[in-house]
């Protein structure tokens, strides 16, 4: 089944999740006016960057080239951008919901916002943390291992921004905990989907791979540029020097860690 390292991947990323919405939901009153970690998800976006366009996206078009040597039509682009746009249209969807609500709420602080609000935020948020864990388990190595650090890096504040939507809706306490133990889940469930596929070795196990890159390329892509629209960190966080030169620190580790690992994208 799941290797010793898989093992620590999924129980880290779910007791990350799991701290970083820990104090919304026991403390929601000493949370409400947090202004976030922004030189952390500067870096997170520099990371995410790296990840997609110089590890994920070459692996997948690596294997596309292995296993459709006669096809020379960039499929693993189409996928990664389709995963990029759907993410995108399901923001903007959610995102007018939750303007309007924030703009009624300007005039009555007073009335939670309606549950509907944080079970889409859960939804958008749950979908790309599934495809990256079936990422991180059919990957290996160093390219598996930096996965797993950006997902790390992003896995606990967003847990803790999800946590604050639900203790600000009109869910109960147990409702919450239960929508936000579902988030927590996503990508340790898409690992083992992935760790499993990858143990049987099925013959199509290659082509499932470069698909499940290609759709990690779009969807780390899109976290670090939009995710979350206006309040995105490439937006919101890096209008600060300071914060531009860590999300640009955080590419270069990446992409000096691909240099290191020379072939080795060709998996």
């Amino acid at each position: 089944m799941l290797s010793t390292i898989q093992i620590f991947y999924l129980v880290a990323i779910f007791m990350s999740a799991v701290a970083g919405g820990f104090l919304p939901l026991t403390k929601p009153e000493r949370v409400r006016e947090s202004a976030g970690f922004p030189r952390g998800e500067a870096f997170a976006s520099g990371v995410f960057l790296a990840l997609s366009l110089l590890m994920m996206l070459p692996s997948a078009f690596s294997i596309f080239r292995q296993v459709l040597p006669a096809v020379e039509y960039p499929i693993a682009s189409i996928i990664a951008v389709t995963a990029f746009l759907i993410l995108l249209a399901i923001e903007h969807l959610t995102g007018q919901v939750v303007q309007v609500r924030e703009t009624q709420l300007e005039a009555s602080r007073v009335e939670p916002a309606p549950a509907i609000i944080p079970l889409l935020l859960t939804g958008m948020i749950a979908a790309p943390s599934f495809f990256l864990g079936v990422a991180l388990g059919v990957s290996d190595g160093a390219q598996a291992n930096l996965i797993f650090i950006a997902i790390i890096l992003h896995k606990g504040t967003a847990g803790f921004a999800l946590a604050l939507n639900m203790v600000r809706s009109t869910l109960t306490h147990w409702q919450a905990v239960l929508l936000f133990l579902a988030f927590a889940s996503m990508t340790p469930i898409g690992l083992l989907l992935g760790g499993v596929t990858r143990e049987l070795q099925p013959e199509w196990l290659p082509m499932f791979k470069a698909c499940v890159l290609a759709l990690g390329a779009g969807t780390f892509l899109y976290m670090g540029t939009l995710h979350e629209l206006k309040r995105a960190p490439m937006i919101q966080y890096c209008q600060n020097p300071r914060c531009f030169f860590i999300m640009v620190g955080g590419f270069a580790v990446t992409a000096l860690v691909r240099w290191i690992m020379g072939e080795a994208h060709h998996m």
